[in-house]
């Protein structure tokens, strides 16, 4: 895998995520190889719990729940990237009740988010379809089974 040309901030908003920092780096790194023109810049995941990331989806969404992934692109030019907050509790409640490990749904969302801020999203079909292929490949190559075939979002 090519090295990343820039550095990610991981902060453990909770103590109770476990050690993960390798795995979000695994994940962005695999994302990365899978695009053609990746975007660059800082980028910063927050471990954070349901009820700090309920709040950001209250204000920044209009949806007062909780969710498992959260993405906040920075608009171009700029140094910056973007940011991704995962929820622990919702992340681990998904992976029992989907049968999937932790780290593979984990894994999943960080991947997921990465495409978020660069600038794929899911509103239309169409963009759907191209962002889960992106998805598919970037686990495919950490050896994640593809999550559309058992039904993950």
């Amino acid at each position: 895998m090519t090295p990343l040309p820039f550095e990610i901030d991981i902060s453990h908003q909770t103590q109770d995520w476990p050690d993960c920092d390798l795995l979000v780096q695994k994940a962005i790194t695999s994302v990365w190889n899978v695009l053609t023109v990746p975007r660059a810049g800082e980028l910063s995941v927050a471990l954070s719990n349901n009820e700090q990331v309920q709040a950001l989806n209250r204000d920044y969404r209009n949806k007062d729940k909780p969710t498992n992934v959260l993405s906040f692109p920075v608009a171009e030019p700029t140094p910056l990237l973007g940011d991704i907050v995962l929820a622990l509790e919702t992340v681990q409640r998904e992976a029992k009740e989907k049968s999937i490990s932790f780290e593979d749904h984990l894994t999943h969302l960080v991947i997921h988010g990465f495409l978020h801020l660069q600038g794929y999203d899911h509103e239309k079909d169409d963009d759907a379809k191209i962002m889960e292929a992106f998805e598919i490949r970037a686990l495919s190559a950490l050896a994640i089974d593809n999550p559309y075939e058992t039904d993950e979002f």
